[in-house]
């Protein structure tokens, strides 16, 4: 992998992972609809639910996170659970632009066929349940949907290092 972007592949311990799956893919985890993925000035015709541990219009649940403090000064932690798509749809690219931050860091929650893919150097990241990746909040990237899976989440952590 690029010296830019960095792969832990079962970043927690299998009991807390567990417990963290369970609760983000159960029924009574609340999300909220967000009209577009990336950019929300552009005409997008993608759609996502989200849930604000951290900053952004909220925050709540920031207990379920307390495994991922060692990463550095948390600004925002956001989760993202989007549909199955019937072929793979493309997030625009993007930064993670977020006042503070210097590193963007993808926690993935279950197994899929979608990924994420780094502009610059054309990297794909597979969605592999408690995978993360970390990089430079300056890297731009897209995230790009399943089609073998009822949803895809993953939980963006935007921090100081």
């Amino acid at each position: 992998m690029g010296s830019d972007i960095e792969i832990i592949d079962n970043f927690l311990p299998p009991y807390q992972f567990k417990s963290l799956q369970t609760i983000l893919m159960g029924d009574r985890f609340p999300w909220y609809y967000k009209p577009y993925i990336a950019y929300p000035e552009k005409e997008d015709i993608d759609y996502q639910f989200c849930h604000h541990f951290l900053g952004g219009d909220g925050s709540s649940n920031l207990h379920l996170m307390d495994s991922f403090q060692k990463l550095g000064r948390m600004i925002r932690i956001k989760s993202n659970m989007r549909p199955r798509t019937l072929f793979h749809r493309r997030s625009y690219y993007h930064i993670d632009d977020v006042p503070g931050a210097t590193k963007t860091s993808i926690f993935y929650v279950n197994t899929c066929n979608g990924y994420t893919k780094f502009k610059k150097s054309g990297v794909k990241v597979k969605t592999v349940a408690n995978r993360l990746v970390s990089f430079d909040s300056t890297l731009e990237h897209a995230a790009f949907s399943q089609t073998d899976e009822k949803v895809r989440i993953v939980v963006n952590f935007n921090y100081e290092h």
